[in-house]
């Protein structure tokens, strides 16, 4: 695993420890406010959330990694 790829990673759980109402709920927050704003900034104000976990909560984590794959 890269040492990037490590940093994110670790970024993302440190995020998951502000979560009150556990990943479920706060995803549910994240999707709700990004469908709302449809942009990623203004949903981690909201959130007060880091911009890994976000990202990857909205799901772009996921489709950049698949772009990745799909090209290689």
């Amino acid at each position: 695993m890269v040492a990037s790829r490590v940093d994110e990673e670790i970024a993302i759980l440190r995020g998951w420890r502000r979560m009150p109402g556990g990943y479920d709920e706060t995803a549910k927050r994240v999707n709700r406010s990004y469908a709302e704003t449809e942009d990623i900034h203004q949903t981690m104000r909201e959130t007060r959330l880091p911009f890994p976990v976000v990202w990857e909560m909205v799901g772009f984590r996921d489709e950049m990694e698949w772009m990745e794959t799909e090209g290689s």
